[in-house]
């Protein structure tokens, strides 16, 4: 089809929500069949299961919407270079928080114990108590997730620096759809004034409908006019009545 992906911020963040999402899917897959789950319930697989999917549906998806209508709501972009030092280490530390707590969580962690259990950590030393010998084994690994939580919690300084900055002095947007998106909000005037449209919006597609083999673009928006053939040139290029009507209800 020769299409290419523009990795612009929120198709950045968008992309990394992906693979973020399906490790917390994946990795519930276990806990639904009893031979695993005896194993794994209530321990800190659990909680890096549930962490896997919440934190990045919610974070990783809501960063992609701020950078992707930020020019439209200001009118300037946001940094790219602040962008990228807020994601990158989002992203690591993200993986270093979580990640131990699957490992942790198979080694038998249960969720309630900060440390494993003090005494169980008593008798690590017997040689007999396997648990206890597995817990401090693995107990060095909260340090790791504790570093991490701070670097992530840090690692959102440069989203907030960057949306004050560029609120002032980020690059203007010189298009009204300067990601060449096919939804209605882009036909608003940027940033958007009074009552949004600053004309009469005829809907003449779906939202994702990207192109046609008849269209230059690889976008079409969905306000923009389809062109006719020879064929209907007598044909009124507007849409129906009612289309129009129902258009104007949904907006």
């Amino acid at each position: 089809w020769g299409g290419s992906i523009r990795f612009t911020m929120p198709m950045i963040w968008a992309a990394a929500f992906l693979p973020m999402f399906g490790i917390g899917g994946l990795t519930g897959l276990p806990l639904a069949f009893n031979l695993a789950d005896l194993h794994l319930h209530d321990t800190y697989y659990v909680i890096g299961h549930f962490h896997y999917v919440v934190a990045p549906g919610i974070l990783f998806g809501l960063f992609a919407g701020v950078y992707h209508w930020y020019p439209k709501m200001t009118g300037r972009f946001m940094d790219n270079t602040l962008g990228h030092l807020h994601f990158w280490p989002s992203l690591i530390c993200m993986n270093f928080l979580f990640f131990p707590m699957l490992t942790q969580g198979m080694a038998g962690f249960h969720r309630r114990w900060y440390n494993g259990g003090d005494a169980y950590l008593e008798k690590a030393s017997d040689g007999i108590n396997v648990f206890g010998l597995t817990v401090a084994e693995k107990i060095s690994l909260n340090e790791v997730m504790t570093v991490s939580a701070i670097c992530l919690a840090l690692a959102q300084v440069p989203f907030l620096v960057n949306m004050f900055v560029s609120y002032f002095w980020g690059k203007k947007v010189t298009s009204d759809n300067p990601w060449d998106a096919t939804t209605l909000e882009w036909a608003t005037p940027t940033p958007p004034g009074h009552g949004n449209f600053t004309f009469d919006i005829s809907v003449y597609r779906g939202p994702y409908e990207y192109s046609r083999p008849d269209h230059g673009e690889d976008y079409f928006p969905q306000w923009e006019e389809p062109r006719r053939s020879e064929s209907d040139e007598d044909e009124s290029e507007e849409p129906a009545e009612e289309t129009k009507t129902l258009n104007r209800i949904t907006l």
